[in-house]
Protein backbone atom coordinates (compact mmCIF):
# COMPACT_ATOMS: atom_id res chain seq x y z
CA UNK A 1 0.00 0.00 0.00
CA UNK A 2 1.05 3.22 -0.48
CA UNK A 3 2.10 6.39 1.89
CA UNK A 4 -0.76 8.87 0.98
CA UNK A 5 0.07 12.54 1.66
CA UNK A 6 -2.55 15.08 1.33
CA UNK A 7 -1.04 18.03 -1.41
CA UNK A 8 -1.74 20.55 1.43
CA UNK A 9 1.18 18.61 3.19
CA UNK A 10 3.42 18.96 0.38
CA UNK A 11 6.11 21.96 1.52
CA UNK A 12 6.39 19.07 4.82
CA UNK A 13 6.64 15.91 2.53
CA UNK A 14 9.41 17.73 0.39
CA UNK A 15 11.46 18.56 3.66
CA UNK A 16 10.85 15.40 5.57
CA UNK A 17 11.62 12.85 2.29
CA UNK A 18 14.86 14.27 2.53
CA UNK A 19 15.25 14.36 6.19
CA UNK A 20 13.86 10.44 7.28
CA UNK A 21 16.17 7.70 7.47
CA UNK A 22 19.75 9.53 6.94
CA UNK A 23 22.26 7.51 6.36
CA UNK A 24 26.24 8.08 5.95
CA UNK A 25 28.02 5.26 4.20
CA UNK A 26 31.90 5.37 4.34
CA UNK A 27 34.14 3.12 2.79
CA UNK A 28 37.64 1.89 4.80
CA UNK A 29 40.32 5.44 4.52
CA UNK A 30 42.97 6.32 6.46
CA UNK A 31 41.96 7.55 9.75
CA UNK A 32 42.39 11.26 10.65
CA UNK A 33 40.54 13.09 13.45
CA UNK A 34 37.83 14.56 11.03
CA UNK A 35 34.27 14.48 11.30
CA UNK A 36 32.06 15.91 8.69
CA UNK A 37 28.78 16.56 9.72
CA UNK A 38 26.18 17.14 6.79
CA UNK A 39 23.26 19.99 6.62
CA UNK A 40 20.56 19.61 4.31
CA UNK A 41 20.15 23.22 4.35
CA UNK A 42 16.56 25.09 3.86
CA UNK A 43 14.58 23.19 0.86
CA UNK A 44 14.99 25.57 -2.27
CA UNK A 45 17.71 27.65 -0.82
CA UNK A 46 20.56 25.81 -2.32
CA UNK A 47 22.34 26.02 1.44
CA UNK A 48 23.43 22.78 2.55
CA UNK A 49 26.87 22.59 3.56
CA UNK A 50 29.23 20.14 4.96
CA UNK A 51 30.42 21.12 8.65
CA UNK A 52 34.36 19.54 9.63
CA UNK A 53 34.69 18.88 13.15
CA UNK A 54 37.90 18.19 14.34
CA UNK A 55 37.80 16.24 17.31
CA UNK A 56 41.57 16.07 18.73
CA UNK A 57 41.17 19.77 18.21
CA UNK A 58 37.70 20.36 18.71
CA UNK A 59 37.63 23.17 16.13
CA UNK A 60 34.70 23.38 13.66
CA UNK A 61 34.97 24.55 9.78
CA UNK A 62 31.15 25.00 9.35
CA UNK A 63 31.06 25.12 5.33
CA UNK A 64 33.92 23.21 4.52
CA UNK A 65 33.04 22.90 0.66
CA UNK A 66 32.50 27.01 0.24
CA UNK A 67 35.47 27.78 2.24
CA UNK A 68 37.82 25.42 -0.09
CA UNK A 69 36.08 26.84 -3.09
CA UNK A 70 36.01 30.61 -2.97
CA UNK A 71 32.48 30.02 -1.26
CA UNK A 72 30.84 27.70 -3.83
CA UNK A 73 27.41 26.44 -2.86
CA UNK A 74 27.12 22.27 -2.62
CA UNK A 75 23.27 23.02 -3.59
CA UNK A 76 19.69 22.34 -2.31
CA UNK A 77 19.17 20.04 0.26
CA UNK A 78 22.93 17.24 1.11
CA UNK A 79 21.09 14.29 1.59
CA UNK A 80 24.21 12.28 2.41
CA UNK A 81 27.51 11.46 1.84
CA UNK A 82 29.87 8.62 1.49
CA UNK A 83 33.44 8.24 1.09
CA UNK A 84 36.00 6.27 -1.28
CA UNK A 85 39.98 6.64 -0.35
CA UNK A 86 40.73 10.18 -0.91
CA UNK A 87 37.36 11.47 -2.26
CA UNK A 88 34.09 12.02 -0.84
CA UNK A 89 30.78 11.94 -2.64
CA UNK A 90 28.29 14.41 -1.46
CA UNK A 91 24.55 13.47 -2.70
CA UNK A 92 22.54 16.71 -3.40
CA UNK A 93 19.15 15.54 -3.39
CA UNK A 94 17.28 18.97 -4.85
CA UNK A 95 19.69 19.88 -7.05
CA UNK A 96 20.05 16.47 -8.44
CA UNK A 97 23.98 15.33 -8.09
CA UNK A 98 26.81 14.06 -6.41
CA UNK A 99 29.53 16.78 -5.79
CA UNK A 100 32.59 14.68 -5.66
CA UNK A 101 35.44 16.44 -3.50
CA UNK A 102 38.79 15.56 -2.54
CA UNK A 103 40.31 14.57 1.08
CA UNK A 104 40.63 16.17 3.41
CA UNK A 105 40.36 19.63 1.85
CA UNK A 106 36.95 19.29 -0.16
CA UNK A 107 38.53 21.43 -2.93
CA UNK A 108 36.02 20.21 -6.25
CA UNK A 109 36.79 17.04 -8.03
CA UNK A 110 33.86 16.69 -9.96
CA UNK A 111 29.91 16.48 -10.30
CA UNK A 112 27.98 13.49 -11.23
CA UNK A 113 24.65 14.68 -13.40
CA UNK A 114 21.97 13.36 -15.32
CA UNK A 115 20.75 12.04 -11.43
CA UNK A 116 17.07 12.43 -10.50
CA UNK A 117 16.10 12.62 -6.30
CA UNK A 118 19.29 11.18 -5.56
CA UNK A 119 19.21 9.35 -1.98
CA UNK A 120 22.22 7.27 -1.04
CA UNK A 121 25.67 6.36 -1.88
CA UNK A 122 28.33 3.64 -1.26
CA UNK A 123 31.04 2.17 -3.26
CA UNK A 124 32.49 -1.32 -3.64
CA UNK A 125 35.48 -0.18 -5.25
CA UNK A 126 38.02 2.76 -6.06
CA UNK A 127 36.26 2.39 -9.63
CA UNK A 128 32.37 1.45 -9.18
CA UNK A 129 29.72 3.44 -6.91
CA UNK A 130 25.94 2.68 -6.19
CA UNK A 131 22.88 5.91 -5.23
CA UNK A 132 19.63 5.34 -5.19
CA UNK A 133 17.32 7.63 -6.93
CA UNK A 134 13.20 7.99 -6.77
CA UNK A 135 11.02 8.31 -10.02
CA UNK A 136 8.06 10.18 -10.68
CA UNK A 137 6.34 12.94 -8.57
CA UNK A 138 5.38 13.28 -5.32
CA UNK A 139 2.32 11.43 -4.80
CA UNK A 140 2.77 9.46 -7.70
CA UNK A 141 5.84 7.66 -7.10
CA UNK A 142 6.98 5.09 -9.81
CA UNK A 143 9.77 2.59 -9.44
CA UNK A 144 12.78 4.03 -8.69
CA UNK A 145 16.60 3.30 -10.07
CA UNK A 146 19.85 1.92 -8.54
CA UNK A 147 22.65 4.06 -10.74
CA UNK A 148 25.71 2.73 -10.90
CA UNK A 149 28.54 4.85 -11.38
CA UNK A 150 31.64 5.08 -12.84
CA UNK A 151 34.40 6.73 -10.78
CA UNK A 152 36.99 6.85 -13.23
CA UNK A 153 35.02 9.72 -15.29
CA UNK A 154 32.22 10.50 -12.53
CA UNK A 155 29.41 9.07 -14.79
CA UNK A 156 26.24 6.90 -14.78
CA UNK A 157 27.36 3.13 -16.41
CA UNK A 158 23.65 1.85 -16.23
CA UNK A 159 21.11 2.01 -14.23
CA UNK A 160 18.31 -0.94 -12.75
CA UNK A 161 14.81 -0.45 -11.77
CA UNK A 162 14.02 -1.77 -8.14
CA UNK A 163 11.24 -0.86 -6.21
CA UNK A 164 9.25 2.65 -5.34
CA UNK A 165 11.19 5.41 -3.03
CA UNK A 166 14.63 3.25 -2.78
CA UNK A 167 16.20 4.44 0.17
CA UNK A 168 19.72 3.33 2.20
CA UNK A 169 21.47 0.59 0.41
CA UNK A 170 23.70 -2.05 1.39
CA UNK A 171 26.92 -3.37 0.00
CA UNK A 172 27.27 -6.87 1.27
CA UNK A 173 28.86 -10.52 -0.32
CA UNK A 174 29.06 -9.22 -3.76
CA UNK A 175 25.53 -7.82 -3.68
CA UNK A 176 23.56 -5.12 -3.47
CA UNK A 177 20.34 -4.79 -0.88
CA UNK A 178 17.61 -2.13 -1.89
CA UNK A 179 15.27 -1.26 0.54
CA UNK A 180 12.21 0.18 -1.15
CA UNK A 181 10.74 2.79 1.36
CA UNK A 182 7.16 3.07 -0.29
CA UNK A 183 6.97 -0.59 -1.34
CA UNK A 184 7.39 -4.03 1.10
CA UNK A 185 10.53 -5.18 -0.34
CA UNK A 186 13.99 -5.13 -0.57
CA UNK A 187 15.72 -5.50 -4.31
CA UNK A 188 18.88 -7.54 -4.43
CA UNK A 189 21.66 -6.32 -7.55
CA UNK A 190 24.08 -8.78 -8.21
CA UNK A 191 27.54 -6.64 -8.25
CA UNK A 192 29.34 -8.27 -11.28
CA UNK A 193 26.41 -8.86 -13.79
CA UNK A 194 24.84 -5.54 -12.44
CA UNK A 195 21.34 -6.75 -13.13
CA UNK A 196 18.49 -7.57 -10.35
CA UNK A 197 18.72 -11.20 -9.09
CA UNK A 198 15.49 -11.17 -6.49
CA UNK A 199 13.41 -9.49 -4.88
CA UNK A 200 12.65 -9.97 -0.96
CA UNK A 201 9.45 -9.36 0.73
CA UNK A 202 10.17 -7.81 4.30
CA UNK A 203 7.59 -5.42 5.70
CA UNK A 204 5.94 -2.05 4.78
CA UNK A 205 8.35 0.70 4.27
CA UNK A 206 11.58 -0.57 4.68
CA UNK A 207 14.53 1.88 4.56
CA UNK A 208 17.56 1.56 6.96
CA UNK A 209 19.73 -1.44 6.77
CA UNK A 210 22.58 -2.80 8.23
CA UNK A 211 24.59 -6.11 8.78
CA UNK A 212 26.13 -7.42 11.35
CA UNK A 213 28.96 -9.49 12.98
CA UNK A 214 27.46 -12.72 12.08
CA UNK A 215 26.67 -11.90 8.57
CA UNK A 216 22.78 -11.56 8.73
CA UNK A 217 21.34 -8.53 7.35
CA UNK A 218 18.70 -5.99 9.51
CA UNK A 219 15.81 -3.87 8.06
CA UNK A 220 14.28 -1.12 9.55
CA UNK A 221 10.86 -0.59 8.46
CA UNK A 222 8.70 2.17 9.33
CA UNK A 223 5.22 0.82 8.46
CA UNK A 224 2.83 3.07 6.55
CA UNK A 225 0.36 5.97 7.58
CA UNK A 226 -2.27 7.29 4.96
CA UNK A 227 -3.73 11.17 5.29
CA UNK A 228 -7.28 12.86 4.60
CA UNK A 229 -6.58 14.60 1.55
CA UNK A 230 -8.89 17.66 3.34
CA UNK A 231 -8.10 19.18 6.33
CA UNK A 232 -7.65 18.57 9.40
CA UNK A 233 -5.64 16.09 6.81
CA UNK A 234 -6.24 13.01 9.79
CA UNK A 235 -3.62 9.95 9.79
CA UNK A 236 -4.52 6.79 9.95
CA UNK A 237 -1.55 4.04 10.94
CA UNK A 238 -2.04 1.13 8.49
CA UNK A 239 0.88 -0.69 9.57
CA UNK A 240 3.11 -0.73 12.55
CA UNK A 241 7.00 -0.70 12.03
CA UNK A 242 9.03 -3.99 12.31
CA UNK A 243 12.40 -4.55 12.67
CA UNK A 244 13.35 -7.91 9.96
CA UNK A 245 16.24 -9.96 10.50
CA UNK A 246 17.63 -12.61 7.68
CA UNK A 247 20.46 -14.06 6.63
CA UNK A 248 21.36 -14.12 2.44
CA UNK A 249 21.68 -17.48 2.31
CA UNK A 250 17.84 -17.72 3.73
CA UNK A 251 16.08 -14.65 3.17
CA UNK A 252 12.63 -15.91 3.76
CA UNK A 253 13.50 -17.27 6.80
CA UNK A 254 12.86 -14.17 8.80
CA UNK A 255 13.05 -12.61 12.60
CA UNK A 256 10.34 -10.13 12.66
CA UNK A 257 10.14 -7.86 15.40
CA UNK A 258 6.98 -5.33 15.30
CA UNK A 259 6.77 -1.74 17.03
CA UNK A 260 3.96 -0.65 19.49
CA UNK A 261 1.73 2.30 19.10
CA UNK A 262 1.18 4.92 16.35
CA UNK A 263 5.05 6.01 15.50
CA UNK A 264 7.09 5.24 12.75
CA UNK A 265 10.70 3.32 13.85
CA UNK A 266 14.21 5.57 11.62
CA UNK A 267 17.48 5.50 11.36
CA UNK A 268 18.77 1.89 12.14
CA UNK A 269 22.45 1.84 13.14
CA UNK A 270 25.18 -0.60 14.33
CA UNK A 271 28.06 -0.33 16.37
CA UNK A 272 32.06 -0.38 15.29
CA UNK A 273 32.04 -4.24 16.77
CA UNK A 274 28.70 -5.03 14.55
CA UNK A 275 27.21 -6.42 17.97
CA UNK A 276 24.92 -3.84 19.11
CA UNK A 277 21.94 -1.95 17.01
CA UNK A 278 20.53 1.68 17.47
CA UNK A 279 17.76 3.19 16.26
CA UNK A 280 15.35 6.08 17.13
CA UNK A 281 11.37 5.69 17.92
CA UNK A 282 9.21 7.68 19.61
CA UNK A 283 11.18 10.74 20.15
CA UNK A 284 14.12 8.84 21.60
CA UNK A 285 16.93 6.45 20.80
CA UNK A 286 16.98 2.60 21.72
CA UNK A 287 20.10 0.06 21.78
CA UNK A 288 19.75 -3.38 20.97
CA UNK A 289 21.86 -6.58 20.67
CA UNK A 290 22.11 -8.17 17.60
CA UNK A 291 21.40 -11.85 19.35
CA UNK A 292 18.13 -10.18 21.36
CA UNK A 293 14.94 -11.55 19.94
CA UNK A 294 13.03 -8.95 21.16
CA UNK A 295 12.81 -5.14 20.83
CA UNK A 296 13.80 -3.39 24.43
CA UNK A 297 11.44 -1.68 26.35
CA UNK A 298 13.68 1.03 27.78
CA UNK A 299 15.61 3.81 26.04
CA UNK A 300 19.52 4.34 25.60
CA UNK A 301 18.89 8.03 25.28
CA UNK A 302 15.49 9.78 25.69
CA UNK A 303 16.19 12.18 22.62
CA UNK A 304 15.04 12.71 19.45
CA UNK A 305 18.00 13.08 16.91
CA UNK A 306 18.14 14.58 13.33
CA UNK A 307 20.93 12.69 12.76
CA UNK A 308 22.42 9.48 14.30
CA UNK A 309 26.23 7.77 14.26
CA UNK A 310 28.85 6.08 16.33
CA UNK A 311 32.71 7.18 15.77
CA UNK A 312 34.48 3.65 14.79
CA UNK A 313 37.27 5.27 16.21
CA UNK A 314 36.53 5.13 19.94
CA UNK A 315 33.03 4.56 19.68
CA UNK A 316 31.61 8.00 20.59
CA UNK A 317 28.27 8.85 19.97
CA UNK A 318 27.08 11.74 17.50
CA UNK A 319 23.62 12.80 17.87
CA UNK A 320 22.08 15.65 15.47
CA UNK A 321 19.51 18.01 16.13
CA UNK A 322 17.26 20.28 14.09
CA UNK A 323 15.23 22.18 16.01
CA UNK A 324 13.29 23.96 12.43
CA UNK A 325 14.18 23.54 9.10
CA UNK A 326 14.64 27.46 8.99
CA UNK A 327 17.31 27.75 11.65
CA UNK A 328 20.85 26.63 12.28
CA UNK A 329 21.30 23.20 14.43
CA UNK A 330 23.51 21.41 16.66
CA UNK A 331 25.26 18.37 17.10
CA UNK A 332 25.77 16.97 20.82
CA UNK A 333 28.59 13.75 21.18
CA UNK A 334 28.05 11.42 23.97
CA UNK A 335 30.33 8.96 25.58
CA UNK A 336 29.54 5.23 24.69
CA UNK A 337 27.81 5.01 28.07
CA UNK A 338 25.18 7.80 27.15
CA UNK A 339 26.89 10.48 29.08
CA UNK A 340 27.07 13.87 27.18
CA UNK A 341 29.98 15.72 26.24
CA UNK A 342 29.79 18.85 24.38
CA UNK A 343 27.72 20.28 21.73
CA UNK A 344 28.29 22.15 18.67
CA UNK A 345 26.59 24.81 16.62
CA UNK A 346 25.99 24.17 12.60
CA UNK A 347 23.80 24.83 10.15
CA UNK A 348 20.21 24.12 9.43
CA UNK A 349 18.79 20.56 9.10
CA UNK A 350 21.95 18.43 10.55
CA UNK A 351 21.24 14.94 9.57
CA UNK A 352 23.94 12.70 9.67
CA UNK A 353 27.75 12.41 10.25
CA UNK A 354 30.61 10.72 8.23
CA UNK A 355 33.97 9.43 10.18
CA UNK A 356 37.33 9.99 8.18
Amino acid sequence: MKNLIPVGLAALVLLSACDPQKEVITDPVPATTAVYVLSEGQFGAGDGVVSVFDRTAKSLNVDAFGSANNGAKLGDVVQSMGVRGSKGYVVVNASNKIEVVNLPDFKTAGTIAGLTQPRYFTSTSATRGYVTEWRGPYTGYLPGVLSILDLNTNTVSSRVTVGRNPEQLLALGGKIYVPNSLDNTVSVIDEATGTLTSTITVADGPSSMVADKDGNVWVLCSGFVTYLSVPPYTATRVSNGTLVRFSPASPGTQLKLTFPGTGSPSKLRINPAQDQLYYSFGGAEYQMSTSATALPNTPFLRRSFSGFAIDPRDNTIYGAIAPSYSSNGRFVRYQPSGVPIDSFTVKVGPNGFVFN
